[in-house]
């Protein structure tokens, strides 16, 4: 496998009609296929999935990566949720998954909860 995450958010439900995952967008054989892939077919296969979704695309504030943010659909748990809470540094404001996993990694659950 290679650096590119999978875009799965633990929201695992196919639409049956489209064979597509209601939660991260992609199609059950991009799912299956997925470690065989490269990165490049994996980025191509992740630009198109808030469009999928329905959802608008975000910029990361940090590496200006363009990824889908959970928030905007109510019923659907932000994949983000899973990590830390993050004290945006200055004009920062939502970072993608490879972005907030490092910062995750380098700031202590008590320095992340102390900005609450």
């Amino acid at each position: 496998m290679t650096g590119l995450a999978s875009p799965c958010i633990n929201v695992c439900t196919l639409d049956l009609a489209t064979d597509t995952c209601l939660g991260c967008g992609r199609t059950l054989r991009e799912i299956e296929r997925w470690t065989f892939f490269t990165d490049g077919e994996r980025a191509a296969i992740n630009a198109g999935l808030s469009a999928r979704l329905g959802w608008p695309a975000s910029q990361c504030s940090r590496c200006g990566e363009s990824f889908t943010c959970g928030a905007t659909d109510c019923s659907t748990p932000c994949w983000c949720a899973s990590y830390p809470p993050a004290t945006p540094e200055g004009e920062a404001r939502c970072m993608c998954p490879a972005c907030l996993a490092v910062y995750s990694s380098r700031v202590r659950p008590s320095q992340a909860n102390a900005s609450e």
